[in-house]
């Protein structure tokens, strides 16, 4: 019959190994928001830099701060919703983080069940041998 901790400690590996996968695509979801979120938080600076370039170039101020003004609504819902999505992938990152955690703690518990299990059975062996020993010892 299998050794029912043996068992578990397996599934627990498992789990780890899964919660840290989890958390390395969780963790690159976020970094990849956040250069999101970089580019938006930069793009008004450009974009008024280039109005600005193109209103001297071409000499037509008003056209060049037209273009600017209607992208600028677009610009700033992007921004938003660029650091709306950093934030969430960080929450999902603590969340991965919390249940490694978790899966980590799960694994330990098993281990030390086994290393109990271990201890104890060793305990009964040396109990046993002494046993034998005293019996052997009083038929001299």
């Amino acid at each position: 019959m299998a050794d029912p901790l043996a068992t578990l400690a397996r599934l627990r590996r498992l789990e780890v190994a899964q919660a840290r996968k989890q958390l390395a695509e969780r963790n690159a979801a976020l970094a990849a928001a956040e250069v999101r979120h970089d580019a938006a938080r930069a793009a008004p600076g450009r974009e008024a830099e280039a109005a600005k370039c193109a209103a001297s170039a071409a000499m037509t101020h008003p056209a060049a701060y037209a273009a600017y003004a209607a992208w600028l609504p677009l610009g700033l819902a992007e921004r938003e919703r660029a650091a709306r999505a950093a934030q969430h992938s960080a929450n999902l990152v603590q969340m991965a983080r919390d249940a490694l955690a978790v899966q980590r703690t799960a694994e330990r518990q098993v281990e030390l069940l086994r290393e109990q299990q271990a201890a104890a059975l060793a305990r009964k062996v040396r109990r046993k041998q002494q046993s034998l020993l005293d019996e052997f010892g009083s038929r001299r």
